[in-house]
């Protein structure tokens, strides 16, 4: 009697195994997510950041309703400009509790956080099944 693995056998083995590694990233990537985004009512948001080059870049930072606009390097960061709300298309008023959600959909969205638009990303996969299947992203 031999111990030969089929290759039916090996073929399910290494589906499994892409499969688990798959799902520790996600797992690793959503807790690191939580973990470096500011909370969602936080005085200090970045709205945007832009990379220059090896360490610089430019960030929109919201403090309250000031805009502000950073050049930041590896050891500073230098106040570039403020600028009005409206002119980097943010509404700093508060929702009002009365009003109904507005349904934005997630091709007009843009998309936050660490992982947006890499594979790694939720929205990534549904967007992409999205596409294939010809039905609107949640």
């Amino acid at each position: 009697m031999s111990d030969s693995i089929s290759l039916g056998e090996l073929a399910v083995r290494l589906v499994g195994s892409l499969a688990l590694v798959v799902g520790l990233l996600l797992l690793i990537a959503r807790f690191a997510n939580r973990r470096f985004k500011a909370p969602a009512g936080a005085a200090i948001q970045v709205v945007q950041r832009q990379t220059l080059g090896r360490g610089q870049g430019v960030a929109v930072v919201s403090v309250g309703t000031r805009i502000l606009v950073l050049g930041t390097t590896e050891q500073q960061i230098t106040l570039l400009a403020e600028v009005e709300p409206d002119e980097v298309g943010l509404d700093l008023t508060p929702p009002d509790p009365e009003s109904e959600p507005i349904d934005v959909p997630s091709t007009a969205a843009s998309p936050t956080g660490a992982l947006s638009g890499s594979v790694l990303s939720p929205q990534t996969w549904k967007d992409a099944m999205a596409a294939v299947t010809g039905k609107r992203a949640s």
